[in-house]
């Protein structure tokens, strides 16, 4: 799918729900919807999800969070989990999402000004992603509901913590070649021995806010944005300097090594290339953001869907 295809889709996917969400807001009517509380609901989720991390962004200085977001390596998101009501304002959610994060710093629009090394730096990645993860769903007007048991419209926030795993590629003469095992910035060399060799798994905090509709008492639809902390600078391989290329002969197989030395330095004005110059910022972990859209199916347990009759 193209990036214009993927921005088609996300804006058709918004005016969608909210078109529901307007025609059915105006009926403003609870009567049908019963309380929640000890109920599962298996849900679906799709999504547009964007890397945030040292490679591309931009134009300016590079800056955590939302700074270098950009809409040129949005990237689907697909998801599944259960969630279990414990009280109609508190829920406790598992699940697993399949994504993929890329990025390059050709994509940059170079200015001349402080973007203009990344972009000189050329370098690119993309890295598949599976999450595992459990957490919490917070629905706080619900808390101080006093007169229904569930509203139509809820808003929401949660938090959780997950297990992700990733495994960083470049491109090479028309080949994807997984970067870990290249140890480019000298991991598990004896020259640096404050850089170990990165673990392909990382602990990852998701945070979301968004609505909820529900549509009856078997269906709802929801609509948000999610945030993920890593706790890892490597899910796209780069994270602090270059090192002395002649270190991947004296460390690595000879076919490992002749792929590190063609791929650690990419830069379009290679006579800036020296070791422990800067190549990336070690201080801002990796990160990437998405856009979901979730159905909710409530499962039948105690006295059912408690539909109106």
């Amino acid at each position: 799918m193209t990036v214009p295809q993927i921005k088609i889709s996300v804006a058709c996917t918004v005016f969608i729900f909210f078109t529901a969400f307007a025609v059915h807001a105006q009926q403003w009517n609870y009567e049908g919807l019963s309380d929640i509380t000890g109920k599962f609901e298996v849900n679906f989720t799709a999504g547009a999800n964007s890397f945030l991390g040292d490679i591309g962004g931009n134009k300016g200085e590079g800056g955590p969070f939302i700074k270098d977001f950009t809409f040129k390596t949005i990237k689907p998101l697909l998801g599944a989990s259960i969630s279990y009501t414990v009280k109609n304002w508190v829920a406790l959610q598992g699940g697993i999402n399949i994504t993929k994060v890329t990025d390059a710093d050709s994509l940059i629009s170079n200015t001349g000004s402080q973007e203009r090394w990344r972009y000189y730096r050329n370098l690119s990645f993309r890295s598949n992603i599976v999450e595992v993860y459990a957490g919490a769903i917070f629905y706080p007007t619900m808390f101080f509901e006093s007169e229904y048991e569930l509203r139509t419209i809820v808003p929401f926030v949660s938090v959780g913590i997950g297990v992700l795993n990733f495994n960083p590629q470049a491109k090479l003469n028309d080949a994807w070649v997984d970067l870990q095992p290249l140890s480019l910035e000298g991991q598990g060399f004896p020259e640096y021995p404050d850089r170990k060799a990165y673990a392909l798994q990382s602990l990852y905090i998701p945070a979301s806010f968004g609505v909820k509709y529900y549509l009856n008492n078997k269906f709802a639809v929801s609509a948000g944005f999610t945030f993920r902390k890593t706790f890892t600078d490597y899910i796209d391989d780069i994270s602090t300097t270059y090192i002395d290329p002649d270190l991947f002969a004296a460390h690595l197989s000879a076919d490992k090594a002749l792929l590190a030395t063609q791929l650690y330095a990419r830069s379009l004005k290679p006579e800036k290339v020296r070791p422990d110059v800067a190549k990336a910022n070690s201080k801002n972990k990796d990160s990437y953001l998405n856009f979901f859209l979730t159905i909710h199916v409530r499962l039948k347990g105690g006295d059912g869907f408690n539909s109106p009759n």
